[in-house]
């Protein structure tokens, strides 16, 4: 039986540097870690950075889906923690990192927590460490290197979430040998990661790799993804590369994909899309996000609102979904400083849609007939002053908020598995979203990332987690990650009647037909009819003007 094993080595001088090493049996190699102690409880644990789960994707493979990495046994090192020596997007980036608290009973396996690994690299696993959770964080391509969509065989698409896939199946092989259950797998993912985590479970190509997903201020559902716009993306990534105007010349482009540098590439995918063109889509558009594929190999092979009208694959899988009260703060960086600004609004409102669907000539009578209903639902008597401030701040988390309440309902409806729902309110010293966006807004409540620096260790705010006012801060955290780690451990947030940290506190379940409730996650933790109903219910009247849903549940 593949077990963790000590190894006294007896030409090494050095015990002390033993003592810090860490040594894991793996399908005949010998993996070297670090030995560490989390921040909280100096509880130990054990280190293995950067791990390759599948070739470099470069040069012949850039753009195509991951390939297998052949195995070489011996005595591998990944004890040195991977520093980021600039901020450019790297190509060589399949890689994964393994945090093992130290069990003593080498029959013990403990759940899995996957971290999708989004614009916050430098976070430690200390808190469910802490809670006997073995952690892996997983980077995958992104942007144009992990979303290019050419609709042929150059560039299927969704290599990104072809990447994910491909570490799930390595840790299903091998993450018995640190100790991870691979029958107890949950995968975690905020804001973009989000959307690939809240996708999972509806693609038939992850079946059987993990059995619960944590949705952080995301969703498979907002209409910035799934889109059909892929001609245009090539279309306006070959003026970026080849001057504008010049007619889209296929094996011109793909030649200059395959030959350019990364740096070249990844600046000529800023900007694809400019604000002209979400006024005409009114809605939101992300250039290179998930995509309908055609491909033998496909990780979606439907939009997921008609997964949702079907019948799909993982609907045993349980959910925790949620979002933070005012999402989209960093949009109103501008208009915090100057509210001004905000009356310019009325003359030039360009409003946006948070569900899929037709686009509508900008000024005609039907988009100034839903704009004047919008206006009118979210500002007093329709108009936008200097104190609209909250008012639009709603309005734009609304982008965010209502896809992914959508589908928290729809997967309540269809799914044999429990959907729990949070929002996450919470002021305190590791708001990171908060300060980063907005420092000087003196309001209650957080924005999205907020509560990403409760559940991991950030590096960005490392010495706050040393200050006077840490021990009230503890106790959130604490109770926080006992929640997460709950549903990690049982697919349950709140398992027992009372529990040493949460009390007697419940979290219940999404109800078909039922009011939305939601654990609010603040000063007090507790169950709340969430403040955000009316306005899902404002959207959903204007979604039915374009749409029918008809779902059937079968288990």
């Amino acid at each position: 039986m593949i077990h963790i094993i000590l190894i006294i080595v007896c030409y090494i001088a050095n015990i002390s540097a033993i003592e810090e090493s860490a040594f894991v049996e793996v399908n005949g190699s010998i993996f070297i870690g670090k030995r560490l102690y989390s921040g909280l409880e100096n509880k130990p644990f054990n280190a293995f950075w950067k791990i390759p789960y599948a070739k470099k994707p470069i040069r012949d493979i850039r753009f195509k889906p991951p390939e297998l990495k052949d195995w070489r046994n011996g005595t591998l090192d990944y004890s040195n923690f991977p520093k980021d020596t600039c901020r450019c997007y790297n190509e060589d980036n399949l890689y994964l990192s393994i945090y093992m608290p130290v069990f003593y009973d080498p029959t013990w396996n403990a759940p899995v927590l996957v971290w999708l690994e989004g614009t916050s690299k430098s976070l430690g696993p200390d808190f469910f460490i802490e809670e006997d959770i073995v952690v892996v964080t997983v980077s995958y391509r992104k942007s144009i290197f992990g979303f290019l969509n050419t609709d042929d065989e150059f560039a299927e698409g969704n290599m990104g979430a072809k990447d994910i896939l491909m570490a799930l199946k390595w840790v299903k092989s091998y993450i018995g040998s640190f100790h991870g259950d691979p029958n107890r797998v949950t995968v975690i993912g905020a804001r973009k990661a989000a959307t690939i985590v809240a996708s999972l479970p509806l693609t038939p190509a992850a079946e059987g790799l993990f059995n619960r997903v944590i949705i952080m201020s995301g969703s498979a559902l907002s209409p910035a993804d799934y889109r059909n716009y892929n001609f245009e993306v090539m279309n306006k990534l070959y003026w970026n590369l080849n001057g504008p105007f010049d007619k889209l010349n296929r094996s011109k482009l793909y030649e200059m994909l395959r030959n350019y540098t990364t740096s070249e590439l990844d600046l000529a995918s800023q900007d694809i899309f400019d604000s002209t063109d979400v006024r005409d889509n009114q809605r939101l558009i992300n250039s290179f996000s998930l995509s309908v594929e055609k491909s033998k190999g496909a990780f979606m092979r439907k939009t997921p609102y008609h997964v949702y009208k079907s019948r799909f694959t993982n609907n045993k899988v349980e959910v925790l979904i949620g979002y933070t009260s005012l999402e989209s703060l960093y949009k109103l960086h501008g208009f915090a400083d100057n509210k001004k600004l905000l009356t310019y609004l009325n003359y030039n409102f360009q409003y946006l849609l948070p569900f899929e669907g037709t686009k509508d000539e900008y000024g005609s009578k039907r988009y100034r007939k839903i704009q004047k209903k919008i206006m009118d639902f979210y500002f007093v008597n329709g108009t936008i002053g200097v104190r609209s401030l909250r008012r639009y701040a709603k309005y734009v988390s609304d982008q965010v908020i209502y896809p992914l309440m959508r589908q928290a309902r729809l997967h309540a409806e269809v799914s044999c598995g429990h959907v729990y729902l949070y929002r996450f309110s919470y002021k305190g010293l590791f708001n990171i979203g908060w300060k980063s966006s907005v420092p000087h807004l003196d309001w209650a409540g957080a924005t999205s990332g907020d509560e990403i620096c409760y559940l991991f260790k950030c590096k960005s705010v490392n010495n706050e987690y040393n200050s006077a006012d840490m021990p009230s801060e503890r106790h959130f955290i604490k109770k926080l990650v006992r929640l997460f780690a709950n549903f990690v451990k049982s697919g349950n947030p709140t398992p027992k009647t009372t529990d040493g940290i949460l009390g007697n506190l419940k979290w219940e379940p999404l109800r078909p037909g039922k009011s939305i409730r939601a654990m609010n996650l603040s000063s007090k933790l507790r169950m709340v009819a969430a403040p955000e109903e009316k306005r899902v219910k404002f959207w959903d009247q204007l979604k039915s003007e374009f749409f029918t849903e008809q779902l059937n549940r079968e288990c």
